[in-house]
């Protein structure tokens, strides 16, 4: 499999820009489209890893339907790797499949893959026209069951998308909510065993010791959510919680890597 062969690379979610600067070099973030857009004067690290999401959940639970356009989006990209510093990759305008998102659209499972697939096929297709160098987006997969996202492979096959030949990230969507973290881990399981370099939107830690080895990368902000519900770490002052601490970030982010290589006792299916 691509990700036995491939370092695991964990982004650090993030909603503060300035992170980009501050944080340490080697720390790679992932940030959304929807904080970087409304900035004037972004950020330009000396070097900075990092990724952009296209803040899909927000706007389609928001609106029930994309409000930025591709065009709108290809040029944002554009923006951030010309004044920020290269995309490492970005998302697309993928479809979530989580059943309150479908009854926010109305529409069907197979109908948000056929629009995630269609909006891959469009960006890649602005890219040349627009921008320059190579194109950032990668293809996400989007399902509910380990069955969807098989059929979501065929669905790029089929649109002359080569997923394992192409592209050095696939993601996987619609799986940061779930709390079943063994059917996140056979989800993951089943499509890395088609030779894909697959991408972990939002994982969990807990889940990360049972599922990271299929993954090539993955990122999450989970932090922020915990240090708001907890009190500030000694030391730090001048605010009520740490949910914008780089310092508890980073802390976070040590332990996230431990679980994730860390060794796990398997059972014989996540062995075959």
């Amino acid at each position: 499999m691509i990700c036995d062969d491939q370092a695991f690379n964990f982004y650090l979610g993030t909603h503060r820009p300035r992170w980009l600067i501050t944080a340490p070099r080697d720390v790679s973030l992932f940030i959304s489209h929807r904080v970087l857009a409304p900035i004037k004067r972004l950020p330009r690290p000396e070097y900075r890893h990092y990724a952009v999401d296209s803040g899909g959940f927000t706007e389609l639970s928001m609106h029930g339907r994309w409000i930025t356009t591709p065009a709108e989006y290809v040029e944002a990209l554009i923006r951030y790797d010309d004044e920020i510093g290269d995309i490492a990759w970005a998302a697309p305008q993928d479809w979530m499949v989580e059943p309150h998102m479908l009854a926010r659209t109305g529409l069907t499972v197979r109908e948000h893959q056929e629009r995630t697939v269609a909006n891959f096929v469009e960006l890649e297709a602005l890219w040349p026209a627009h921008g320059h160098g190579d194109n950032p987006v990668m293809p996400v997969l989007q399902g509910w069951t380990i069955d969807d996202y098989v059929r979501c492979v065929d669905m790029y096959e089929a649109a002359g998308v080569r997923l394992t030949e192409q592209y050095p990230v696939v993601g996987v969507g619609s799986v940061c909510r779930r709390q079943n973290t063994t059917e996140i881990a056979a989800i993951f399981r089943e499509l890395a065993h088609l030779d894909l370099p697959l991408h972990g939107f939002g994982v969990k830690t807990s889940g990360l010791q049972r599922y990271g080895r299929w993954l090539t990368t993955a990122d999450s902000m989970a932090w922020s959510y915990q240090a708001r519900r907890n009190p500030p770490l000694p030391g730090c002052s001048g605010h009520k919680n740490c949910a914008n601490c780089l310092t508890y970030a980073l802390a976070w982010r040590d332990r996230v890597l431990t679980a994730a290589t860390a060794p796990v006792q398997l059972d014989l299916e996540d062995a075959a």
